[in-house]
């Protein structure tokens, strides 16, 4: 089967470095599938789960809090604005940023605007998703 390289950078990180054999990412127009040989693009991406199939056919998943993806018909580099494999995710502070955004968005007090608590529950939603596969 056809390969290609993955990259996912984080502000702070390399978090993903990997030979794989597809992908799929949460794009603003909906998620979208890459396979080897696919056309360039750049694509705007949305937080939530970035899905992949490593050289030897295992499902991998990352949390990705928004930002960027390059494909060429050998790889892809996703430049995300956040990133946690599985293994990095705290469920339990994930969970409490997400019942701030909650409470943000029922207009309890809160230090989010509206904007910044659907960002937030939505990047502490794909944090449980990507915890909760690698059970």
């Amino acid at each position: 089967m056809a390969t290609m390289n993955l990259s996912v950078v984080a502000p702070d990180r390399t978090v993903v470095e990997d030979t794989i054999q597809s992908l799929i990412a949460p794009a603003h127009e909906g998620y979208m599938g890459v396979q080897p040989g696919h056309i360039p693009a750049i694509v705007a991406l949305k937080p939530g789960l970035l899905e992949y199939r490593d050289s030897a056919g295992q499902r991998e998943f990352v949390a990705i809090g928004g930002g960027f993806m390059e494909v060429t018909a050998t790889g892809v580099i996703v430049l995300a604005d956040d990133a946690h494999r599985a293994e990095e995710v705290d469920v339990a502070e994930a969970e409490k940023a997400l019942e701030q955004a909650r409470r943000a968005l029922r207009g309890e007090e809160s230090t989010f605007s509206k904007e910044q608590a659907t960002l937030e529950l939505d990047r502490a939603m794909a944090r449980i998703k990507v915890a909760r596969q690698a059970k």
